[in-house]
């Protein structure tokens, strides 16, 4: 499905109605990335859709040789209690920074696809900057459109006051007079370096709104440091990439090389 300058590619045509979306791009500490990276690998989840774009960079994934889009839409196994009531949860990762004049647009498309498929919330992750190691664990604030205020007082979500810009700006400000309730939780994070420790307490903030899936973050806060590792890792090949064939294309044509 087109959505302007981005198009999103289903790859199953799986029942989402009800489910709660997160979003998970690049930010402060790399806490979406972590967080979205760790949800998908500890519920199992399934490749249900992909975002392109003409002004994406050329960058793909490789997982076990196996190439996929930078930006992709995964989906958990519906799960239901006995009174009925069912828990699903899509997540939307991306391992590239898009670049900020696709923002707005990207934001609409995300809402878009959302509406379509009767997704019932969606919450953004963004991470806010600190300058030094904090003790404890990071606090974490929330805003909303109108549509998803009332989750504030109910789960008793710390309010944020301020400006938030990037993916998560992009969303609220296209979330503003829609109907699908729209959250963005703000984490304190290290500006440095990922931060799986924030990530793990975004998870546990979530967790409320999705009682019956087991978001268990014990294991992502023991590994913390491994998952940091190879999060910046994959990050760093992916700016390391794009720097040599912009290399490539100001030298001209060159050796070809595997």
């Amino acid at each position: 499905m087109d959505y302007g300058e981005v198009r999103i590619v289903d790859t199953r045509d799986e029942p989402l109605r009800g489910a709660m979306m997160v979003v998970g791009f690049p930010t402060h500490g790399l806490v979406g990335s972590v967080a979205a990276s760790y949800l998908v690998h500890s519920l199992d989840m399934t490749l249900v859709a992909y975002m392109v774009s003409e002004e994406f960079p050329p960058t793909v994934i490789m997982e076990e040789g196996i190439v996929n889009a930078p930006v992709r839409f995964y989906a958990s196994k519906l799960v239901c209690g006995v009174d009925g009531s069912c828990d699903q949860l899509v997540v939307v990762i991306s391992d590239i920074q898009p670049p900020v004049s696709m923002l707005n647009g990207l934001g609409r498309a995300l809402l878009d696809w959302a509406e379509e498929k009767s997704v019932q919330l969606v919450v953004a992750i963004e991470g806010q900057p600190i300058e030094s190691d904090t003790r404890g664990d990071a606090r974490i604030v929330a805003m909303a459109n109108r549509a998803a205020a009332p989750l504030l007082e109910k789960y008793r979500f710390g309010a944020a006051n301020g400006v938030v810009t990037g993916l998560a700006g992009g969303l609220l400000l296209a979330a503003i007079g829609r109907t699908t309730p729209v959250l963005c939780l703000v984490a304190q994070a290290h500006k440095d370096y990922p931060d799986a420790r924030a990530a793990a307490k975004v998870i546990e903030t979530v967790n409320p709104l999705v009682p019956l899936l087991v978001l268990d973050t014990k294991p992502l806060r023991e590994k913390a440091r491994e998952i940091e590792a190879e999060v910046r890792k994959k990050l760093q090949q992916t700016r390391e990439s794009l720097t040599s064939m912009r290399a490539a294309e100001a030298e001209g044509p060159g050796e070809m090389y595997r």
